[in-house]
């Protein structure tokens, strides 16, 4: 219901000139992003990394935190499964195979479990397109909605009606509007922000990404490519 007053209301304000977001950025919560198909079928829907390896972290201290705590390659492996999202998705199942069978190999019984739950949930029950960034790493979460839904509640002691949600909506709105004034006419200087996470992380892709395209060119063997966004995946821990 929802999308579906944002869509009315957005094509009525616009001459009924369609309006549909690019992208959408949720939880991992298949209602949302069910509806939000439903109501913007072109709409691109990415899930937050941040949910994503909250998840996983969940589970690791459920099912294997002591094999993952003692054992350094089983933490390296954890550690590779929590960055897939960065990586070529082409060869997340080819990493996932080659973890499981060395898990196997060493009886990394536990940790056997979690990559049961990680194949089950994110290679079958999830579409990787929607939880993966290779192609477009850099809003990879969905902390701005996430601080706006804590701004809003802690403007209210108590829950407010529809329409004192509204009012201050408006409010904030113009606020916005008057802020970004200000910006433009330089009263406020924009300060210079070091490289966040995201620009560390795409500049390494974009790196393996050059590395991967030489090895095509150079016609080398699958295996070569797999184990090179391996590599990247431990690279990965030095950043995230």
């Amino acid at each position: 219901m929802l999308f579906e007053k944002l869509k009315k209301n957005a094509n009525t304000c616009n001459n009924n000139i369609r309006i549909e977001p690019k992208n959408l950025h949720c939880d991992f919560e298949r209602a949302i992003s069910n509806a939000a198909k439903t109501i913007f079928p072109n709409t691109n829907i990415k899930y937050c990394i941040w949910h994503y390896k909250k998840s996983l972290e969940i589970k690791k201290n459920k099912l294997c935190y002591n094999e993952v705590k003692n054992n350094n390659n089983i933490f390296i492996y954890y550690k590779a499964i929590s960055n897939l999202p960065f990586i070529n998705p082409e060869y997340i199942f080819d990493i996932y195979v080659i973890i499981k069978i060395k898990s196997i190999k060493n009886n990394y019984c536990q940790f056997l479990k979690f990559l049961e739950y990680f194949y089950k949930t994110y290679l079958i029950d999830y579409d990787m397109k929607i939880w993966n960034y290779y192609n477009n790493i850099e809003h990879i979460t969905n902390n701005a909605s996430e601080s706006l839904n804590n701004y809003l509640n802690n403007l209210f002691q108590t829950k407010p009606s529809f329409y004192e949600l509204i009012d201050k909506l408006n409010e904030l709105e113009h606020l916005s509007y008057y802020d970004y004034q200000r910006k433009i006419r330089g009263i406020w200087k924009i300060k210079k922000r070091a490289i966040n996470k995201a620009n560390e992380i795409s500049v390494l892709i974009e790196r393996y990404k050059s590395i991967e395209a030489k090895l095509i060119d150079a016609k080398c063997d699958r295996n070569n490519i797999i184990n090179l966004w391996f590599d990247c995946l431990t690279d990965l821990n030095n950043i995230i």
